[in-house]
């Protein structure tokens, strides 16, 4: 009897040692695995009890009673705010970056530098009412202003529609992480259940939830059984094993660009942080925003400048005519007929168009500096570059808060790592550890053998 109770405590040390050693291992080979947190064993001494004669007999070894991570769940709370944080500046710096790049400012590409040539050619043409020359470049420079305008504006649309196209795939990738963590809900469950540790799957489910926490304002509470319920906006968004899928629908109203909308009972998704919430700004206010701003300008120039086209005569001796046709920067252009007929331009104030008269040229030159915008106290020229220093404000305003934000993302980081991630130095000691106490188990093993042959083979009948 004695002999088999130290044999069996000797066995339970060596699988105990045994599986620190796996443990030990299984660190290791994840020590760079992103979202792994380090795993140790929980080990405790096996109590012992009394013999039928009241006499105490010593404890029966020790047994792992639990793999646990090394987690701290305060940390994980903390750095999922701030990944919203992230999510949602990341997603403007882009847009307002871009927008950058489509206004190309400062540069002779721009709307500025094609606005400046357009009212400089009128000044030619003041000066040579005329010279054909003169009444082709007028035409032409008009031409190039309409045509930068669409340009800036087709591109400010083009990023609106980026925008609602990453939301979509958005939708997609949200669904397919709330789907993964109600699953990995439900395998964590079923071995909480049975009293089988499942830090690997907790790992994975943590990963999931820092990348939808960096899309979504997610709330979330850890419930007994081991499952992690989640909800965005006061809805939820997993309960359990279940999830609760979003869908993209169509809205008429906003150009058909989608509403997300929760699927089983149609109400909308209300995120006030993440990625999504920071494209939902830049596509449905901020750029829309900028866009009035661009058609105010370009609405103002086609209208004054019709007026005055209007108010002069061409060589014909015509007047009335517009110059552009078209109603902002979506549309506008320089009227066919004047591109066919440049003697159609009125360069002249003189009834009957008096050839060389190019007052009206004059006047519609002066226009460039008249302050009729923002209340009659801005130029165009002033204008569009309020215009272009709000876009190239805000978005070094999106970069500098990007960047603190990726600071402190950064630095929580360390702290987590810190805490969950693996120390190879720590465990190479913890090896040195398990390794020592297998031998000692050993040994045991062996002095037991040897008792046992002294007992049984050399003890005098």
């Amino acid at each position: 009897m004695g002999m088999s109770i130290t044999l069996d405590t000797a066995m339970r040390a060596l699988m105990a040692q045994q599986m620190g050693v796996d443990n030990v291992s299984h660190n290791v080979a994840n020590a760079s695995t992103v979202g792994y947190s380090r795993q140790r064993l929980t080990m405790h001494a096996i109590p012992g009890s009394f013999v039928g004669d009241g006499i105490p007999r010593p404890g029966m070894g020790v047994e792992v009673v639990n793999i646990d991570r090394v987690r701290d769940l305060f940390i994980d709370y903390q750095m999922r705010q701030q990944f919203q944080s992230a999510g949602r500046y990341d997603a403007q710096a882009e847009s307002l970056q871009r927008l950058e790049l489509v206004l190309s400012e400062p540069g002779d590409g721009g709307l500025r530098g094609s606005l400046d040539g357009f009212f400089n050619s009128w000044r030619d043409l003041a000066n040579a009412p005329e010279s054909p020359s003169a009444r082709t470049a007028v035409v032409q420079s008009g031409q190039t202003f309409a045509l930068a305008a669409n340009r800036v504006y087709t591109s400010m649309n083009v990023l609106r529609r980026e925008a609602d196209s990453r939301l979509q795939g958005a939708v997609a990738e949200i669904n397919d992480l709330t789907t993964e963590i109600a699953s990995l809900n439900q395998q964590i469950g079923k071995m909480v259940a049975t009293g089988t540790p499942s830090p690997d799957l907790s790992d994975r489910r943590d990963v999931a939830i820092d990348r939808l926490a960096t899309m979504l304002n997610i709330s979330y509470v850890q419930q007994s059984d081991g499952t992690i319920d989640i909800a965005v906006g006061g809805h939820s968004l997993v309960t359990g094993h279940i999830a609760q899928t979003l869908v993209g629908v169509p809205n008429a109203a906003n150009s058909n660009y989608i509403d997300i909308q929760f699927q089983a009972d149609g109400l909308a998704l209300n995120t006030s942080g993440g990625e999504v919430r920071g494209l939902i700004d830049q596509r449905d206010v901020d750029l829309p925003a900028r866009i009035a701003d661009l058609n105010s300008l370009v609405s103002a120039v086609l209208t004054d400048v019709n007026a005055a086209h209007n108010a002069g005569f061409g060589l014909d001796g015509v007047t009335g005519r517009d110059f552009f046709v078209g109603t902002d920067a979506s549309d506008i252009a320089v009227d066919p007929l004047n591109i066919a007929d440049i003697n159609r331009v009125a360069a002249s104030a003189t009834a009957g168009g008096v050839p060389g008269d190019g007052s009206n040229a004059s006047i519609i030159s002066d226009l460039q500096y008249a302050q009729g915008l923002l209340g009659g106290t801005a130029t165009y020229d002033d204008f569009y570059g309020n215009f272009v220093a709000s876009v190239g404000v805000d978005s070094a305003e999106a970069q500098s808060r990007l960047q603190a934000q990726n600071l402190v993302v950064d630095q929580m980081k360390l702290v987590r790592d810190g805490t969950s991630g693996v120390n190879l130095d720590e465990e190479m000691v913890n090896l040195t550890r398990y390794q020592r106490a297998y031998e000692a188990a050993s040994r045991l093993v062996r002095v037991a053998d040897e008792m046992l042959d002294t007992l049984i083979n050399r003890t005098a009948v």
